[in-house]
């Protein structure tokens, strides 16, 4: 009986880890109605602080101050966005000589007030519908 008992929670917990939900984006503060908004959602602290292998990398055109963007059916877990405003769509962050960005970025949470956050302070918890704001900076 017990075994049968773990069996059966163990597929509890397996269905709930399954479990998917939307997680929507709304992008504030753009100020430039050009060029694209560049994102790559991260599942781990290790691809994230590389910055390779994205769960998913998106280009959304600007027509405005802002957008909304959802990604669907994402299972449940941790999550860091990284984005930035790519207002003359040269597919890089430009900056200065000195390094700091030209062209509006921005981190889910709005973490990293002094250069780039860690994962845990970007990473957001999906495990039903969620809609976080980005404020480009």
């Amino acid at each position: 009986m017990r075994n049968a008992l773990l069996g059966i929670s163990s597929l509890v917990m397996l269905a709930q880890s399954a479990a998917a939900a939307d997680l929507t984006i709304l992008v504030t503060n753009i100020t430039e109605p050009t060029g694209e908004v560049r994102w790559v959602l991260f599942d781990s602290a290790e691809h994230y602080k590389a910055d390779d292998s994205a769960l998913l990398a998106v280009r959304n055109r600007v027509d405005g101050d802002s957008m909304k963007v959802t990604v669907h059916d994402l299972p449940a877990g941790r999550y860091a966005i990284k984005l930035f405003h790519d207002a003359n769509n040269n597919g890089e962050l430009d900056s200065n000589m000195l390094g700091i960005p030209t062209e509006g970025y921005g981190f889910s949470n709005n973490a990293g007030r002094f250069g780039p956050p860690s994962f845990e302070d970007a990473a957001v918890t999906v495990d039903e519908d969620l809609q976080i704001e980005i404020r480009v900076r």
